[in-house]
This record gives structure tokens, sequence and C-alpha cells, in this order.
């Protein structure tokens, strides 16, 4: 595992990692995978893109491992992607990205915008905005807010609307006393916002205390994360609306005895957001596959992951789509009321990517053949 403890996105490393460790204790104490223990090489990637590219050659090289989870930021998954192609290497990438990634031996376990912002942005345009509404956008200034800001253009045109402003921000930036001063000049009906990081956090309370009307945010980064509705003094983020896979407000058993489990194993960490549920779900996927190949041999184990192994966990079903190398899952759609509770309002069951696949894309029929690159909408 190579995830950021330190830096700027440690509070998303640390999910991940937590989420890790649970799932290999729990696979070890049921017997392992095949009836061998795993054992789990991890390294603080610190935020940092340079020592992202040098552990992932000591793993692939010294280490000799079977798999590698890794990846924060888009940004770190692109710096190191190349590294486990060229290497032959199993990847699973379980962060929520813009999508388009398209790798013979990279499986993206982690939601996506096709998956959180189109049932998101469909529930709300039917029933919450206006017809035709006006929505703003602001994204983080790299390839993650810059691609996902144009799928959520799309889910805007398809459901009548108009995005009429795409604000990008660049990364660390905490005063958004501009954005928010264009953003009440424009008056949009919705704001959509693809802000990451703490730094960008800020955002939310700033905006509480400057908005000219109550309008709705709709978000990726923000709540089912970290748990910012819980950090905030409301009502900073009231009226914000995400689309996750899980979240510590999600209902179901599997759901809460996670939730339990993981907060009194790491009273340290406030909130359990789906970065632990992500990872601890693609171990869990991993270890399927490795019992239908019967070996770890990466050939065999790609195999059986596009077959369409699954898992029924704290998340819901989870299903490898062969196709695209991408999950296949239900999505809970909460709000933010004004004191503060994050309410499911919304669930949307097996929610799938199709884009891959309709660019004429089958990662399972090319194999080694697959071009191994990331698409865009444009």
């Amino acid at each position: 595992m190579l995830t950021d403890l330190t830096g700027d996105f440690s509070s998303y490393g640390i999910q991940a990692a937590i989420g890790t460790k649970l799932a290999v204790k729990e696979i070890n104490a049921a017997g392992g995978i095949n009836g061998k223990q795993i054992e789990l090489i991890q390294y603080d990637t610190q935020t940092d893109n340079t020592i992202y590219q040098e552990m992932a050659r000591k793993v692939c090289l010294e280490d000799k491992v079977d798999l590698v989870l890794a990846g924060i930021s888009s940004a770190s998954r692109e710096a190191i992607r190349p590294i486990f192609e060229e290497n032959e290497t199993l990847y699973f990438y379980n962060q929520e990205y813009e999508g388009g990634v398209a790798s013979h031996y990279v499986f993206c376990c982690g939601p996506i915008p096709e998956m959180q912002i189109d049932p998101t942005v469909d529930h709300l345009m039917k029933n919450v905005c206006p017809a035709g509404a006006k929505v703003y956008i602001i994204a983080a200034d790299y390839n993650f807010g810059q691609i996902s800001s144009q799928w959520a253009k799309k889910a805007v045109e398809r459901n009548g609307g108009s995005v009429i402003k795409t604000e990008f921000i660049p990364l660390g930036v905490s005063q958004f006393s501009s954005t928010i001063a264009n953003i009440n000049a424009a008056k949009p009906d919705m704001i959509i916002s693809f802000c990451t990081g703490a730094a960008h956090m800020s955002f939310y309370e700033q905006w509480s205390n400057s908005k000219f009307a109550d309008i709705p945010i709709v978000t990726t980064c923000a709540l089912a994360i970290n748990g910012e509705h819980k950090l905030f003094a409301p009502p900073a983020m009231a009226n914000v609306y995400v689309g996750a896979p899980y979240y510590e407000e999600v209902a179901t058993p599997a759901a809460k005895k996670f939730t339990a489990t993981l907060k009194a194993e790491n009273p340290s960490v406030k909130y359990i957001g789906w970065d632990a549920e992500t990872t601890y779900t693609s171990l869990y996927l991993y270890k399927a596959a490795v019992e239908k190949a019967g070996t770890t041999e990466v050939e065999a184990v790609i195999a059986a992951l596009e077959s369409g192994v699954s898992f029924d966990g704290p998340g819901g079903m989870a299903v490898i789509n062969g196709k695209d190398h991408h999950t296949i899952r239900d999505i809970a759609v909460g709000k933010v009321e004004k004191d503060h509770t994050l309410k499911v309002i919304a669930t949307f069951k097996g929610v799938k990517s199709s884009f891959i696949e309709s660019l004429g894309v089958d990662l399972a029929k090319e194999g080694k053949k697959a071009a191994n690159m990331q698409y865009t909408p444009e």
C-alpha cells in the first residue's frame, strides 16, 4: 500500500489505511486467501509524487508484491500508473476520481462522476431546482477537477440546464472572496463543487457567511470523506448534497457494523468515510478473484476480476465490470440539514459507468493489447 499518511492529502490516506488494515485483519483471521496470510507492506508517500514513483518501483522490483493499493490524487495515480503497467503489476486505485482510466493492469474501485454526479444532479434537477436551472461549477485546477467538470456539464445539460461558468481553483487556495463574489453576481440555481483538500474546504464556511441565497451545492469531495459537516459549525454545510456508496450515515446493518468497528479500533479518526470503505471492499474483491483463479499469478487474477467477481459489504454490493475495470456500486444521495445532520434522501442501486464502453473499449477482450490510457469526455 502506497498512500499519503502525511502531507496535504493525509486525511484521505489515513482513511484508506485503516480500511485496508481492517480487511487484512479480518481476512487473515478467517484463514487468509487460499490458505495464505496477507502480508501488508505500507509506505507513506507524503503527498509527494516523486516519492510515489520511487516507492512504486520499490514494490515492483524489490518487494515483488502481488497487488498494489496506491494513490490519492489523480496526479499521483498518473505518476505511478505507467510504472505498474511497465512492470505488469496489478494495481487497484480506490480513490474517488474523474473517470476514464482504461488499463489492463489497473482496477478502479472508487466512485467516479458518472456514478456520483449523474444520480445526484439528476435527483436535484428533477426535484429541487427550477426547470432550465443555471449551474456554477468550481473545481480544483488539476486533472481531477478539470475532467470532473466536463462530466458535470454533461449531467446538467442532459437535464435541460446550463453551466453559466466553470471556475478552476488552484490547490492550496483557502480564500474564496472573489469566487463567492462571482457566484453571487451570476445568481445560479445550483453550485457543483469539485474543491478538494484541506485548504479548499474553507470555501463552505466562507460561502455560508456571504451567499446571496440558500441554493443547493453538489459535491463529491466533502462530507462523505472526512465528515466536514461535523467539523464546521452549523449552518456552514447546510443544503450540500453528496452521492457515494458509503458514509457514516448510511444505516444498513453492514455499514453500521463497519463504522462501529473502525471507530472502536481508531479512536483518533473522527469520521469514517468512503476512502476506508473502498479500500476495504477492494481487498475482498481481490480475495474473491484469487480464490476463483486459484493463484496469485497476475494474468489469472485479472481474468477472474474481469469475470465479474463481487462483494456485498459496507457500501452494498460491489461488482467488477470486466469491460472497463471499474466497479458497479449502490449510490446513496445525502443532504446536509441546517443542524448539520446528513440524511440519505435517495438510493440508486447498481450504478455503473458507461463512458469507456461507449467508446468501444473492452479491456476483457483487449488484454495486454489495451492502450493503457485515460479517456476524457472532450
